[in-house]
């Protein structure tokens, strides 16, 4: 069975074939911030305006197409601003991504997760990610969109 929230097929990226009942990507944060994908996706792309490398980072999560949305459903990987009336994401806590990714508590397959590491790293310098480790055992969709990536935190967009 497909689960919309992992994106798992099969039961090899968490172990066990299921549904949204138990998925661990399901309903794991207490829900009190609240945002559609697409809206977290724009907020994220404003915010990294103006700086080549945080485009970087946030145009291979979009384009990777997955993590968005799961970011989206783990408020606890966002930076939240509670001064308004209603608490709303900002960014990504990029350093709890990253303590999140040791822990391995984000349940994804491996090239999943390192497309997330590969971003983490672009967008903070204080994310070390060993590049070699990384981009190994990537397939060549993800290789070329972490190059594209690298290309345009370098401040040299690929022409496509």
């Amino acid at each position: 069975m497909f689960c919309e929230h992992c994106g798992d097929v099969d039961g090899n990226e968490t172990g066990i074939d299921h549904d949204e009942r138990d998925c661990p990507w399901y309903d794991t944060d207490d829900g009190a911030v609240t945002i559609d994908a697409a809206e977290l996706a724009e907020i994220l792309q404003r915010v990294a305006d103006g700086s080549p490398a945080m485009r970087a980072a946030i145009g291979l999560l979009i384009d990777h197409g997955l993590w968005i949305k799961r970011l989206a459903e783990r408020p606890g990987l966002l930076l939240i601003d509670g001064s308004g009336t209603a608490r709303e994401p900002y960014g990504i806590d990029w350093l709890k991504v990253v303590e999140a990714l040791a822990a391995n508590d984000l349940p994804a397959s491996s090239g999943e997760l390192r497309i997330l590491a590969i971003a983490a790293s672009l967008a903070d310098t204080a994310a070390r990610i060993p590049l070699g480790d990384a981009v190994s055992g990537l397939d060549a969709a993800n290789l070329d969109r972490v190059l594209t990536a690298i290309a345009e935190a370098n401040g040299r967009p690929l022409a496509r």
